[in-house]
C-alpha cells in the first residue's frame, strides 16, 4: 500500500472506529463487538485499493461490518429482542438508520456519511419506519 493510501486508510480507522463499535454494541451482546469491528478493519486494510477504487468507500466498508454484525446477532442475540424484531420487520438498510440516529443519537448527516449513504436516504428511512410503528420512534418526527 502506497503511503498516501496508508493515511487515508489510518484517518478512516481513526473517524470510523469508535462509530462501528458503538453501532456493533448496540446490536450485539457485550464483549462482541470488539472482535467484528477489528475483523471487519482488518479485511478492510487488506482490500483497500479495491475499496479505494469504489463510488462509496465508506458504503463498501459498512456493508461488510453490518454483514458480520448481522452474522454474529443471528447466532447471540434472542429472536424475541427489540433489534432483532425491528431487523425481522424492516430489514438492514431501515433498521441502521433507526439505531443509528434514535438508539445512538447520530445525526442524519453523519449516519448516511457512516454508512455511504445520502442523508435523503437515511431521512427517508426514519420516515418509512415511524409511518409503519409510530411506537418504535416514540412518536418523534425524523430528525432532519
Amino acid at each position: 500500500m502506497t503511503a498516501a493510501a496508508e493515511l487515508g486508510y489510518a484517518a478512516f480507522v481513526e473517524r470510523n472506529t469508535p462509530r462501528y463499535q458503538r453501532y456493533a454494541a448496540a446490536r450485539l451482546p457485550s464483549g462482541g463487538c470488539t472482535g467484528v469491528v477489528a475483523t471487519t478493519l482488518a479485511e478492510a486494510r487488506a482490500r483497500w485499493a479495491f475499496i479505494l477504487s469504489q463510488p462509496s468507500p465508506a458504503a463498501e466498508v459498512w456493508l461488510d461490518l453490518r454483514r458480520r454484525v448481522s452474522d454474529v446477532a443471528e447466532r447471540t442475540v434472542p429472536s424475541g429482542s427489540e433489534l432483532a424484531k425491528l431487523y425481522e420487520r424492516f430489514g438492514p438498510r431501515l433498521a441502521d438508520s433507526v439505531v443509528l440516529c434514535r438508539h445512538l443519537g447520530l445525526g442524519v448527516d453523519e449516519a448516511a456519511e457512516l454508512m455511504g449513504a445520502e442523508a435523503s436516504a437515511v431521512t427517508a428511512n426514519l420516515a418509512v419506519t415511524q409511518r409503519r410503528l409510530p411506537d418504535l420512534l416514540g412518536g418523534r418526527p425524523p430528525l432532519i
